[in-house]
């Protein structure tokens, strides 16, 4: 495995008093993880992250990886549509004050399908258990093109840009 690293526009986006909309279907199923297995778990991430360059858990050390798989403030939600796998998200609940999204995607063959919006749904919702008045994340120029807009659209707003480098990892 090889590591270049690269200048990406990063924007941090939040979202203040997120409220998960109660009257959409729940047609996409997300089951929060327990006992989560490292190797499955980086199969999913890469499978969704891949294509953006995903790359902080693939470059983590082994130890570092299976403590934050067991800790109970970092919730990690495997989505279902019809009962297929059809991408993750990933909170981290230390702050009683702002939870972050660290991760949320969807795997490739669902892309494009309307399931985006009813996955955030279901991030408003896990979250919303917290009661933390702020939702953040962030997101680069590496991700996925659209998004930028699709945080936005489901309203985000952007509270920083930067520049940063990013870990590019090629085999």
């Amino acid at each position: 495995m090889n590591i270049a690293y690269k200048p990406a526009k990063v924007w941090y986006l939040e979202l203040t008093d997120p409220k998960a909309d109660e009257t959409e279907k729940p047609e996409l199923e997300a089951v929060r993880q327990q006992n989560i297995d490292p190797e499955d778990y980086l199969e999913k991430y890469r499978k969704i992250g891949g294509k953006w360059n995903w790359a902080e858990r693939l470059l983590m050390e082994r130890e570092r990886l299976l403590s934050l798989l067991s800790d109970a403030k970092n919730e990690i939600y495997y989505c279902y549509f019809e009962k297929q796998f059809a991408g993750y998200f990933e909170l981290d609940c230390h702050n009683k004050d702002a939870i972050e999204l660290v991760y949320f995607g969807l795997a490739p063959e669902f892309i494009g399908k309307g399931l985006g919006r009813k996955m955030m749904q279901r991030v408003f919702s896990a979250a919303g258990r917290h009661q933390a008045p702020k939702l953040w994340l962030h997101t680069c120029s590496f991700d996925a093109p659209q998004a930028l807009d699709f945080y936005l659209k489901n309203g985000f707003r952007i509270y920083k840009e930067t520049v940063e480098d990013q870990p590019i990892i090629s085999r």
